[in-house]
């Protein structure tokens, strides 16, 4: 018997030490030098100064001298081995940093509180989310690169600790405490992303500590205030609350915080906490369970630390087998309580001295053995990386999950059929949501405080009665579901966003009931707010799944996948292109704005159906008065035949009521008796056609009696004081013909060529007669002609039965969202939002805002082949990306797929032109309208007034350049001469990383 239950010790005892985990970067360490610098250390050390390795305290990152003075009376009087700073800003803590160090004796461990990086503890960094939006991404690979980043941080800062990842399994939907901090309610899940990001975070050589052992995501009170009773049986601890922090044992990381809670299962001595229960602490967790890292009690100052007022909490958390007490009340008088605890044998000076040669070995694995001060120099730009930016963008963008979509309701689709609304619920600022969401199509916008009275909620809600589509948006905890909104969302396609805990949806349970949609975004930051607005309307596919079950509603898992569908907003990062490259373009267009070649534009650039560049230059004239934005809305010139006019061609041609081969005449009856009569469709679009390249129609307006001498001067002078370019100027004292052009509107004027400039119905006639008896040239050889593409027009007008604008509106910019891509613009929206540009001195004498600047759209009433088209830079990239795709956009379909292969892709045999586009010239670079690093697939065209647009299939590429050039003349050569939209688009391509 005696043998049998030695053999059995033995077994138990050999499982035992094999169940012994040495923390990864402890087992590589190279131990001689190691124990040889712990105890060349150790050995210089008073008995003060081993106790106080054993303390951490909560410091204020501050630099005056009455903060120095205290914390570095820690150091020097109570000799503590860390330090954790509380809140402040990078620079300061890393000054205050490097003098601890320096005043430090022993090296201290720098620590951080950063449950979501560095931000949760300093300002001027990058946000990352909290652990319950994390909890939702599927891809564990970006928890791990969250990590490394955050430990890449962590060792710029001089931090060589972060109290990271929590990993409680928050099981209780009323718990005050964890919540988002927890990455959910499945153990399983909450190991893998909790062991992810410690391998990032340790990867860099930054100690992992996770928390709060044994498991704080079942209690209903927080340990801050009181001390929580976890009441679990031993079989739902193994299986819930220990379960992932044996997975991060096992997995070997450095670190852990023991909780202030009281778990009756694993501890009968009555209300003691985890953290001074040696039952905890030794027996289950370093024993049991196998810990050999570093042991952190949480904050000891908290009230769930409090036992009685004659025990010191630090000699409890010791003596129960934690390495480092961490933030007691009253340092002083806790360390002296440790030494009397030694004296009596309370606590062991072996143990003591153990701890303490712990600690120096972790330290000397930190790198503390060859310390170095942080580098205060460029520290800011470093912490704020453009791959930590666009990596908290990825982690918001994958998170978003949604969790109903009834009948497939998002992405929105069909949206010149829908009125839409933002409702926001509650004050937090929302100018992101609202503003991605305008992206996208016009958004009118509502919002309910807690301070919004009963009386306005009605009329809020009277109102909305008058939209299809409400999206509402909800911010806060404190207001729940109105019965008044619960009752619209029954009659209305209602779509709902929160951006707070999962669990608060419950408030909002009868109206999610009626909802079409509901989106969970988890926090209210910038990046949470756009990515949901993305979500709604398919800039982004939507991947989340809910990591909590909210009780009655949606169970844990919850999450229905969707595909992209529109162009997306992002970082380059997120499609292979560099930013510090991608800036080179700030820098050419500052130079002309300096240069004076226009007084601002914007700039766009997407790649891989995302728009990584979006930026808005200047101002809309010299006076400087009125920003640039996003919204600012261009005079497209001649870019209005490749994304105008072509794209109606492109329509007909789809629909079969045209052929590229047949003569154009044979659509336009009129051209039968004229030398256009044999002309093709292809000719025009290619513009071999011999056409003159243009013809001032206006001319026919102007009363020749009405002045006398030539219109046109090759010298400035009193009666030609209009300069037009380098060599010509204009005499403006000549009248029109009162039966063809009137300053008001009446029956027979209705075509608007300007304010107070009304050209007559029959004028049409003569701009047909016009082009009829105009002389042609060679065809088959390239000359560029405005002329070509008024035919295509009025050859779309004839075989559609419609006018080209109506045509466009309806089947392509309504459809698309394009709200601001429209011929007459003034129409549609505010003078403001308009770019002016030319100071027309000559024909219409006034500043053009809002009026088509080419004169020859402009005696069409504002819609013409040639020109006419306004757009901001983002409607018009809807355009091109749909051009991209093939014909389709927002899982609509608008032309064929071969359609658009064969107008995007043909080029003709003898000269570099598209059908419609312009393209690179590859044999004469030098004429070429693009830049020199295009490849030969790109298309596109440019404009008179200072826009252009390119779009490369190769890279799956769009460039946008709008700018007003013209103003306050046209005579302003200096985008061209300055070579500002080529080298731009060469900027994009060199910054895509190979």
């Amino acid at each position: 018997m005696n043998k049998i239950n030695c053999i059995l010790l033995f077994c138990l005892l050999g499982l035992n030490m094999t169940s012994q985990v040495e923390p990864a970067l402890f087992r590589k360490a190279d131990k001689a030098k190691m124990n040889h610098w712990v105890d060349s250390v150790y050995r210089t050390m008073t008995e003060d100064e081993r106790i106080g390795q054993l303390f951490m305290v909560i410091a204020e990152p501050k630099s005056d001298a009455a903060n120095m003075r205290k914390i570095e009376g820690y150091i020097t009087n109570q000799k503590v081995g860390g330090v954790l700073f509380h809140k402040g800003n990078p620079l300061t803590q890393a000054e205050v940093t490097n003098r601890l160090q320096k005043v430090a004796r022993v090296p201290l461990f720098i620590a951080l509180d950063g449950e979501w990086g560095l931000s949760m503890r300093l300002s001027e960094t990058t946000r990352f989310p909290k652990n319950m939006m994390l909890g939702a991404i599927e891809d564990i690979r970006l928890i791990e690169a969250y990590g490394a980043e955050v430990g890449r941080q962590c060792r710029e800062m001089g931090i060589h600790i972060n109290f990271a990842p929590t990993i409680d399994v928050n099981s209780n939907t009323d718990n005050p405490v964890i919540g988002l901090r927890s990455f959910g309610e499945d153990p399983d899940a909450v190991a893998e992303k909790g062991v992810a990001y410690a391998r990032g975070l340790e990867s860099t050589g930054i100690f992992s500590v996770a928390k709060h052992f044994p498991g704080h995501g079942d209690t209903s009170d927080d340990s801050h205030h009181t001390l929580p009773v976890l009441r679990r049986s031993m079989k739902e601890m193994d299986s819930i609350e220990l379960s992932p922090f044996r997975h991060y044992i096992k997995a070997g990381f450095a670190g852990m915080m023991t909780a202030h809670l009281y778990v009756p299962a694993l501890d009968k001595k009555q209300k003691r906490a985890a953290s001074m229960s040696d039952a905890v602490v030794t027996e289950l967790l370093q024993k049991k369970d196998g810990f050999q890292g570093l042991c952190f009690t949480d904050a000891l100052a908290m009230k769930g630390a409090e036992r009685n007022k004659q025990d010191s909490p630090s000699v409890l958390a010791l003596k129960a087998g934690n390495d480092i007490a961490l933030a007691p009340n009253k340092l002083a008088k806790e360390i002296e309580a440790v030494k009397a605890a030694i004296t009596d044998g309370t606590l062991s000076k072996n143990d003591i001295a153990s701890k303490c040669k712990k600690i120096l070995s972790y330290k000397y694995i930190a790198g503390l053995n060859n310390y170095r001060p942080i580098k205060i120099a460029g520290l800011s730009e470093r912490l704020n990386s453009a791959y930590a930016t666009w990596l908290a963008a990825k982690l918001n963008e994958e998170s978003i999950t949604l969790l109903k979509n009834e009948s497939d309701y998002l992405p929105l689709k069909q949206l010149e059929k829908k009125k839409i609304a933002l409702l926001s619920i509650g004050d937090l600022y929302d100018e992101e949501f609202q503003s991605t969401l305008g992206k996208y199509d016009a958004i009118d916008h509502y919002r309910i405080t807690l301070s919004t009275k009963e009386a306005e909620i009605e009329t809020i809600v009277r109102d909305l009665e008058k939209y299809d589509v409400i999206i509402c948006g909800v911010y806060t905890v404190r207001i729940n579901e109105h019965p008044a909104l619960a009752k619209l969302a029954a009659r209305k396609d209602w779509v709902y966003v929160f951006f707070t805990l999962p669990y608060f949806c419950k408030e909002y349970k009868v109206s999610i009931k009626h909802a079409k949609a509901v989106v969970m975004a988890y926090e209210g930051t910038p990046f949470a707010q756009n990515y949901a607005a993305q979500a709604v309307f398919g800039g982004i596919p939507t991947k989340g799944k809910l990591a909590v079950t909210i009780p009655g509603m949606f169970y844990a898992g919850t999450g229905i996948f969707t595909e992209k569908t529109r162009l997306g907003y992002h970082l380059p990062e997120e499609v292979g292109m560099d930013a510090a490259r991608l800036a080179e373009i700030d820098a050419i267009v500052k130079e002309g704005l300096s240069k004076e070649a226009y007084p601002g534009c914007q700039v766009l650039v997407a790649k891989n159906g995302t728009i990584v560049y979006d930026k808005s230059f200047g101002y809309y004239d010299y006076q400087r008065k009125q920003k640039v934005t996003s919204r600012s809305v261009y005079d497209l010139a001649s870019v209005s035949k490749a994304t105008g006019t072509l794209l109606a061609v492109m329509k007909t041609y789809d629909d079969r009521l045209i052929t590229l081969n047949n003569p154009v005449s044979s659509y336009i009856p009129s051209l039968r008796e004229s030398n256009k009569v044999h002309l093709t469709v292809e000719e025009l679009l290619y513009h071999q056609s011999g056409i003159v390249p243009s013809i001032p129609f206006y001319m026919d307006a102007i009363d020749e009696k009405s002045y006398t001498g030539k219109l046109y001067s090759r010298t400035q002078s009193a009666t030609h004081p209009v300069r037009l370019d380098a060599q010509t100027y204009a005499r403006n004292d000549f009248k029109f013909f009162p039966h063809l052009i009137s300053e008001t509107k009446k029956p027979g004027f209705t075509a608007e060529a300007a304010k107070h400039i009304y050209v007559h119905d029959s004028f049409k006639d003569v701009i047909m007669q016009k082009i009829k008896d105009s002389k042609l040239g060679e065809r088959g050889k390239y000359k560029y002609s405005c002329i070509n593409f008024i035919l295509l027009k009025m050859m779309v007008e004839q075989q559609t039965g419609q006018p080209m604008d109506k045509l466009l509106q309806a089947h392509f910019f309504d459809r698309l969202g394009a709200r601001t891509t429209t011929y007459n613009p003034l129409h549609k929206m505010d003078t403001m939002v308009i770019v002016p540009t030319e100071n027309d001195e000559f024909i219409r004498r006034q500043l053009l805002r809002g009026y088509v600047h080419d004169e020859a759209a402009a005696f069409q009433g504002g819609v013409s082949g040639n020109a006419g088209l306004f757009s901001n830079a983002g409607d018009l990239a809807k355009l091109l990306q749909l051009y991209l795709n093939k014909g389709t956009y927002g899982g609509e379909s608008y032309l064929s797929a071969e359609t658009c292969k064969l107008f995007t892709q043909s080029k003709s045999p003898t000269c570099r032109r598209g059908l419609g586009f312009d393209k690179p010239d590859t044999g004469n670079p030098d004429a070429s309208p693009c830049g020199l690093l295009a490849p030969a697939s790109v298309y596109g065209h440019t404009g008179y007034t200072g826009t252009a647009f390119w779009v490369d299939p190769e890279n799956e590429l769009i460039y946008i350049f709008l700018s007003n050039r013209v103003h306050p003349t046209r005579a302003n050569g200096k985008l061209s001469s300055l070579e500002i939209r080529t080298r731009i688009q060469d900027a994009i391509y060199r910054a895509i990383k190979k």
